[in-house]
């Protein structure tokens, strides 16, 4: 079981400059990928989002890939016939003005388009690099996802534990149903005719009733949905989506028995379960 939330940074240093790559998560119903990258690693994104689609199938995934340190020195050129421009405007200036300081030259190395230095370009051995700490990334970014994963699957078997206990108790707690709604509708009539009614009639509109109210399909339902649930929670791989149609069914039914049970004691074991179901239902969205 992996988690949808997850955070990892590596730090390498090429032959050209050093090099971060940070991976972050939350949670998203879909694979959401944001990719920012230099400018000189433009071209490289696509290859880089499928990279991530490969190993991630949910989420809001984003990476960010920041260059610096540069560990080498870029050829650069003097642009002279702009530098003399500059020299002679500047000089005739100082002469306009009638100042006493003089300048250097060194002033005008600064300006615009003097110094041009030839665009960095990524080497093949450091977009390998780059590459390889991209996987590294994902890797680490993963483990976490894993073991954050690992803790939510243990609070879902012991919600599915509560469910279970309490559903227990209600099975327990139905199975007397029959026999006392007989005995309250025996009663009432007696009251109302003021004599014994007949034993058919009544076992007839008790097994009526009896029947609208039992829970036993529901129960069985239930259970099998938290096998079903337990079955996917266990199992490798990302199995959010799948998780989240036993949740619903477990909360259909327990509403089912809710609305057929006229139990005090039943409705209060039921409000245990949907909280429980709600707390599972809750945690499923932070599943991948």
């Amino acid at each position: 079981m992996e988690s949808m939330t997850g955070y990892a940074v590596v730090e390498k240093s090429t032959e050209q400059f050093s090099f971060s790559v940070e991976i972050k998560s939350v949670n998203s119903k879909y694979i959401e990928t944001y990719i920012n990258l230099p400018r000189m690693m433009k071209d490289h994104e696509y290859e880089i989002e499928l990279m991530l689609k490969k190993r991630y199938s949910r989420g809001k995934i984003e990476l960010s890939i920041d260059i610096h340190d540069w560990l080498e020195s870029r050829p650069f050129m003097i642009n002279r016939e702009l530098l003399r421009k500059y020299y002679r405007e500047v000089g005739a200036l100082v002469r306009e003005l009638g100042a006493s300081e003089r300048f250097s030259i060194d002033a005008l190395l600064p300006l615009e388009g003097v110094v041009q230095k030839e665009r960095s370009t990524l080497s093949e051995k450091s977009r390998a690099d780059i590459f390889a700490g991209i996987e590294q990334a994902m890797d680490r970014h993963i483990r976490m996802r894993l073991r954050e994963g690992a803790a939510t699957g243990k609070d879902l078997l012991k919600s599915l534990a509560s469910i279970a206990r309490a559903l227990s108790k209600i099975e327990k707690l139905s199975r007397g149903v029959s026999r006392a709604m007989y005995e309250k509708l025996r009663a009432a009539l007696e009251q109302i005719m003021k004599e014994r009614p007949e034993d058919t009639r009544l076992y007839t509109e008790a097994a009526i009733l009896a029947d609208r109210q039992d829970i036993n399909e529901e129960v069985q339902r239930l259970r099998d949905h938290i096998e079903k649930f337990k079955h996917l929670a266990s199992a490798d791989g990302q199995t959010g989506k799948q998780l989240d149609f036993p949740a619903q069914e477990m909360f259909r039914e327990i509403n089912t028995i809710s609305s057929k049970s006229a139990s005090s004691q039943i409705a209060h074991l039921v409000v245990e379960i949907k909280n429980s179901i709600d707390k599972i239902r809750e945690q499923c969205r932070n599943i991948a």
